[in-house]
């Protein structure tokens, strides 16, 4: 379970994925929202193997029902393909990314100092928000893409069957190594 509360404050980078939780009457029963992000706007441009894929398209479509009294239920679906590279044979394909999560947004309260937060049983991922503040998913759409990719990922069948291949990268200089373990590496020497 994911719990995080919304806060307002002026040093936070900016939000991309938010929704709208005050019952001003604009925001009744269900409806959707779709958003149109890149790899890099989300902060997740390291995952792109390829320069040029850091500015690869992210879809996130948000189904959103409220629930009168207990807050809201959201269905959300993150698509997006980028290059990466095969842990096996090192050659680039294209990773599509086609997943789902479920949140609950339910409101956070206080009474006499202290927060009170409503149960809620199972699995369930939920973010709890002050009344009147905007829930922010951002790192749920992030934590989805990064969870769909594998860090060992495989371009076919065949390749993710066989074994990794060992790739000679030539003779290793000491210029190679970084300066900051040089000390680490003199005491394993003198012992």
């Amino acid at each position: 379970m994911i719990i995080k509360i919304a806060r307002k404050n002026s040093r936070n980078p900016r939000r991309l994925v938010t929704i709208p939780t005050s019952s001003d009457g604009r925001w009744h029963g269900k409806w959707t929202c779709d958003y149109l992000f890149t790899l890099q706007e989300l902060q997740l441009q390291d995952l792109a193997e390829d320069e040029a894929q850091r500015d690869a398209q992210v879809s996130v479509t948000l189904s959103i029902q409220k629930h009168a009294g207990f807050g809201l239920s959201v269905d959300g679906k993150v698509t997006t393909s980028f290059t990466r590279k095969c842990c096996c044979c090192s050659s680039p394909f294209c990773r599509e990314i086609n997943a789902n999560f479920n949140v609950w947004v339910l409101p956070s309260g206080r009474h006499n100092g202290t927060t009170q937060l409503p149960e809620i049983g199972g699995d369930d991922q939920v973010i709890y928000v002050k009344p009147g503040y905007e829930a922010d998913l951002d790192s749920l759409v992030q934590d989805t893409v990064r969870l769909a990719t594998s860090v060992k990922e495989t371009c076919s069948d065949s390749c993710e069957k066989s074994q990794p291949r060992m790739q000679y990268l030539g003779e290793q200089k000491a210029a190679s190594i970084d300066g900051r373990w040089s000390r680490l590496l003199e005491l394993r020497n003198a012992c």
